[in-house]
């Protein structure tokens, strides 16, 4: 009898036994499911991976820097600055495209390229276009100038993306080459809608630039197309002061200071405003000083550069600032979301 019982427990415990370590592995292997990823991603990183802010942005664009050594036009780091916006794009819900070109310096071709994404829907006459470019200049993180028009852009598109489709089309762009003479990137792509026999142009019912939005030492700078104050160089195109006043009614809306800024500095805007195209755009400053003035309406230091760090090595993370950046990307965002919904302001 103990011969036979004890044959018989043994062919029990080999027949439960596995039974029980799978079901303690799959237990085990549940909870660790359900654990594994907080675990690996801290909390206070999630966010920023999941729903990125324009600050956040300006940490990718510094790290490309970094790693590449700067984000200038023809580089590798221009290319992996250009994919993070396709990419960020693609999360979003956006298909992009890039628009290539070449064009010459001192006797020698350089290639470069935009990058295009717009609305799915909206009025194909009567097209808003918001710009900034995305290259910088040699030996440069070039955060201000200008990863922070290109981080608010982002942001912007990414607001639009989450509303109903808009009544009339928003084409975002992010230029190459600004950083050559003329705006080569802007340049050829308003040259290659003016020779289109199809009048795309015309289609164009504004075009708003953004270039430096999060100067140190910044203002809140509005593009001046009031022809009465200053004298351009080139005309102000009609519906350019209708621009101007959308941003700055946006600003007294909020009990925000803001001031006129130059017309006549030489970036993307320019090709459209050669054209006829309604022009505006909001700036935060370059190597200009500032003024009492606006020491006093927005701090800072008066007779100092509104970036001392334009166009050098300086201009990197830590040299941005943060308030600025926040009040034009709003700005930006309302500007995207408001227009593409309706643009009688504009008229």
């Amino acid at each position: 009898m103990k011969l036979y019982w004890r044959r018989r427990m043994i062919v029990v415990f080999a027949v439960l036994v596995p039974i029980v370590l799978l079901l303690a592995l799959v237990l085990v292997t549940a909870r660790a499911g359900d654990s594994g990823p907080q675990s690996q991603v801290p909390a206070a990183t999630e966010p920023q991976v999941q729903d990125p802010t324009a600050y956040d942005h300006l940490k990718v664009f510094q790290a490309i820097a970094d790693e590449h050594g700067d984000r200038a036009t023809g580089t590798s780091g221009y290319e992996a600055a250009a994919r993070y916006v396709e990419h960020q794009l693609a999360k979003i819900g956006y298909q992009s495209s890039r628009q290539y070109f070449t064009f010459e310096r001192r006797g020698e071709d350089f290639e470069s390229f935009n990058i295009l994404a717009e609305t799915e829907t909206g009025r194909e006459d009567n097209v808003i276009m918001l710009g900034a470019h995305l290259d910088g200049v040699r030996n440069s993180p070039a955060i201000n100038d200008n990863a922070s028009g290109a981080a608010a852009l982002l942001e912007a598109a990414k607001e639009l993306s989450q509303q109903d489709d808009p009544n009339n089309k928003v084409r975002f762009v992010w230029w190459g080459a600004e950083e050559f003479s003329k705006s080569p990137g802007s340049k050829h792509y308003v040259e290659d809608l003016a020779a289109d026999d199809d009048g795309e142009l015309d289609n164009i019912a504004a075009y708003l630039n953004f270039d430096m939005v999060a100067s140190p030492n910044y203002v809140i700078g509005v593009y001046d197309a009031r022809e009465s104050d200053h004298r351009p160089r080139l005309e102000v195109p009609d519906g350019s002061r209708q621009i101007m006043e959308f941003f700055t009614d946006y600003f007294d809306s909020r009990d925000q200071p803001w001031v006129a800024t130059g017309w006549n500095f030489d970036s993307d805007q320019r090709a459209f405003i050669e054209e006829g195209v309604a022009v505006g755009g909001l700036f935060t400053g370059g190597d200009e000083r500032k003024s009492r003035k606006e020491a006093n309406l927005f701090g800072g230091e008066a007779r100092e550069p509104r970036d001392p760090n334009y166009h050098t090595s300086g201009d990197d993370i830590s040299n941005v600032d943060q308030e600025a950046l926040s009040i034009m990307t709003d700005a930006i965002t309302h500007a995207a979301t408001s227009l593409a919904e309706d643009s009688s302001a504009l008229e």
